[in-house]
């Protein structure tokens, strides 16, 4: 279905309720593509587009979507995605101004995610690097830490006045 293929195509493959209703698809014809197994849940709300094998950008978009506006992938998941760190990918950790509850999914609450302090990394609404590695500081060792920091400069040219600009915008963190 075009209308179908045009939100789930920018979103690799991944959809929310709302987008659907938005894009004219009912309640009762998403409830039809269910039951059909032409959208599969993913979490509350959440559907993957026919097809089991979702890619990495799809589980962390997932995960977003799930949180509800505003909400930004973070800590290790958003380093991950960024480049900064290697390995396996970590399971999703998502920032959020409400407190859903998510299966699979950890959450963080925040009052308020200043702009600057997020992005779209890979289709995937993120915390900014600078914010990510403020955000991974308390859990990261230094060694560690100093390797983030290192990746975040020559990838993205991070500076330490960037970060210094994350830390002022929260309190309590410098």
């Amino acid at each position: 279905d075009e209308k179908l293929a045009r939100v789930a195509g920018r979103q690799h493959g991944v959809v929310a309720r709302l987008q659907l209703l938005r894009a004219g698809i009912s309640a009762k014809e998403i409830r039809v593509r269910v039951r059909r197994r032409s959208l599969l849940r993913v979490h509350r709300g959440v559907y993957r587009v026919g097809h089991r094998a979702p890619s990495l950008e799809a589980t962390y978009l997932a995960a977003v979507l799930a949180a509800g506006e505003g909400a930004v992938l973070r800590g290790r998941a958003a380093a991950y995605l960024w480049g900064l760190v290697r390995g396996s990918p970590p399971p999703p950790e998502v920032l959020v101004t409400s407190i859903p509850r998510i299966k699979g999914v950890m959450t963080r609450r925040t009052r308020h995610l200043n702009a600057a302090d997020s992005a779209v990394c890979r289709g995937v609404p993120v915390t900014s690097v600078a914010r990510t590695v403020v955000d991974l500081a308390p859990e990261l060792p230094d060694s560690d830490l100093a390797r983030v920091c290192h990746e975040a400069g020559v990838r993205y040219r991070l500076t330490p006045r960037e970060v210094s600009a994350v830390l002022e915008r929260r309190p309590g963190t410098s």
